[in-house]
């Protein structure tokens, strides 16, 4: 297996091998060194989270860059989920102006948010950062020392630094445990002729 990108590759400069080991290497990270992270850093970061797909493209989110230490100290007087000091914070709402007032779409709103999260955190791993969704947090008092407006619902926050220390792979589950082939409950995948 080599790490040279085919001339085939689907995505031009980047081999799927180098991709899949960049998600496969990601870890959460809760401790952060003091290094400050470059603007244009950051910027990658919001232009990695920016992309990520979205229901009817309708890009019903709104996020909050939060870098001054301390906002950050004052976010995480609301925020036990955030350990460590780290370089930023993002904080990840919905903005329910957009789409639809139906239930199904309110819940589209927050997985879309979901995934433009992780693509800042695979976007933060591939610049030598990481970091962790946290969902626990006083969403009203985040409202009030931010100024929300009521259309913006906070959903997740991402705290983002450099590493004080080496990262260390979390441990997953077995795949028989999760994913089943063609019906629930098959762990082998189930051999296809045509």
């Amino acid at each position: 297996m080599t790490d040279e990108p085919s001339p085939d590759s689907p995505v031009p400069g980047i081999a799927p091998e180098q991709f899949l080991r960049m998600i496969t290497t990601r870890s959460v990270m809760r401790t952060y060194s003091e290094r400050p992270i470059a603007p244009q850093v950051v910027d990658a970061l919001l232009q990695g989270m920016e992309s990520a797909p979205n229901a009817a493209n309708t890009q019903a989110w709104s996020f909050v860059v939060v870098q001054d230490p301390r906002n950050i100290r004052r976010l995480r007087s609301f925020a036990p989920g955030v350990f460590g000091v780290p370089a930023l914070v993002v904080m990840a709402c919905t903005d329910n102006s957009r789409g639809l007032e139906e239930e199904a779409d309110k819940a589209a709103r927050s997985m879309c948010v979901a995934m433009a999260v992780e693509n800042l955190l695979l976007t933060a791993h591939a610049h030598g950062l990481g970091g962790c969704p946290v969902h626990s947090f006083r969403p009203e008092a985040l409202r009030l020392l931010f100024d929300l407006p009521s259309s913006i619902e906070p959903v997740l926050l991402a705290p983002i630094g450099y590493p004080a220390s080496e990262p260390r792979p979390s441990r997953r589950r077995a795949r028989k445990e999760f994913i089943s082939y063609e019906t629930y409950g098959q762990h082998t995948p189930v051999s296809r002729t045509r």
